[in-house]
């Protein structure tokens, strides 16, 4: 009896996992894009495997190889990510700031201090031009990192999640995977 009332209860878990419809992560990829999200944890992961800081976690693993992955290859997993610390108006709302004039240049400066910080070799995409922000654009950047979502994207709670912790060790054991002699 316990057994049958199991099966039943498992088949009825596999038909409503079944009958889910699927994650919609469209809007989440377009927000990790729109934050090059994906390409700063890249960079930031080949860095680490070139300068050999990882060699005693992922010894063996080729420099010259990681250095040709994707960073496109991490987008989807990164958007799963960020799907665990905001919910789809957060993702909606941070999206419309960061696919405005302000929140491209407010990106496009970040990379391009990092890129100054850790040098040309780094893997940090080269952004062309320089730096142009109005008044009405520092003040929108100043609005948006002072709100409640600013400060959950831009913070700590979106990098520090266990979403985000899973997906950088996942991305590391998998480009050691693929690049290792």
């Amino acid at each position: 009896m316990k057994t049958l009332a199991l099966s039943i209860l498992l088949g009825s878990l596999a038909a409503a996992v079944q009958a889910a419809p699927p994650t919609d992560t469209s809007r989440s990829v377009a927000l990790v894009r729109a934050m090059r999200s994906d390409e700063l944890a890249l960079s930031n992961a080949k860095r680490a495997f070139a300068s050999g800081a990882l060699q005693d976690k992922y010894p063996g693993v080729n420099a010259g190889c990681v250095k040709r992955v994707s960073f496109a290859d991490f987008t989807a997993p990164f958007a799963r990510a960020v799907e665990q610390v905001l919910n789809p108006q957060e993702t909606e709302d941070a999206l419309k700031f960061y696919q405005s004039a302000a929140g491209v240049k407010y990106v496009e400066g970040t990379l391009r201090r990092l890129r100054a910080k850790f040098g040309d070799d780094s893997g940090i995409p080269k952004i062309a031009g320089v730096e142009d922000i109005s008044p009405a654009e520092t003040a929108a950047i100043s609005d948006f990192a002072s709100s409640d979502l600013g400060r959950k994207v831009m913070g700590k709670q979106m990098t520090d999640s266990p979403g985000a912790l899973k997906f950088g060790r996942d991305m590391l054991d998998e480009l050691a995977r693929r690049c290792t002699k």
